[in-house]
C-alpha cells in the first residue's frame, strides 16, 4: 500500500503539537525578557536609593562645614560621598551620570571654598539639588 500523506494533512495531525511549542517559546521568551526588565529596575532602584542617601550626607557635610561644625563638615570627607554618586550613577541614564559628573566638577572647583564662601556652598547645593531631582526622576520612570 501506497499512501502518502500530504503536508497539509501533516499540519492537521500535528496542529496541537506546533501551537504548544510555539506557546512554550513565546512564554520562554517573555518570561526571558521580564526576568531582565524586573533585574534591571533592581539594579536602578537600589543605586537610586543609596545615591539620594549620599546626597543627604554630602548636603549635611556642606551644611556642618559652613555653618556649624568644622569636625563634622570636614570638605575631604565629601569627595568619598562624590566618587561613590559617580560610580553608582554609571549604570543608570545618561542624563544621571551627567548630574553626577555636574556635581563631581562643581564639588572639584568649590570644596576648599565651602567653610567660607557662600558662592561655594550654592554652587554645590544646587549641584546636590539637580542631581537629586535627576535620580528621583530616573526613579520614577521604571517599569
Amino acid at each position: 500500500m501506497n499512501t502518502k500523506v500530504t503536508l497539509k494533512q501533516q499540519l492537521r495531525n500535528n496542529l496541537i503539537a506546533i501551537i504548544s511549542i510555539f506557546i512554550a517559546i513565546s512564554s520562554l521568551a517573555y518570561n526571558t525578557w521580564r526576568n531582565e526588565q524586573t533585574e534591571y529596575n533592581r539594579n536602578i532602584r537600589t543605586s537610586s536609593f543609596e545615591i539620594i542617601m549620599s546626597l543627604a550626607q554630602l548636603q549635611l557635610l556642606v551644611d556642618y562645614t559652613y555653618y556649624d561644625d568644622v569636625n563634622k563638615g570636614d570638605p575631604l570627607k565629601g569627595w568619598s560621598y562624590v566618587l561613590y554618586i559617580r560610580d553608582l550613577t554609571s549604570a543608570m541614564s545618561r542624563s544621571s551620570q551627567h548630574a553626577s559628573n555636574e556635581l563631581f566638577t562643581v564639588w572639584q572647583q568649590n570644596f576648599q571654598q565651602i567653610d567660607s564662601d557662600k558662592q561655594s556652598i550654592e554652587a554645590v547645593t544646587k549641584a546636590i539639588k539637580k542631581c537629586r531631582e535627576q535620580v528621583l526622576a530616573e526613579l520614577k520612570e521604571l517599569k
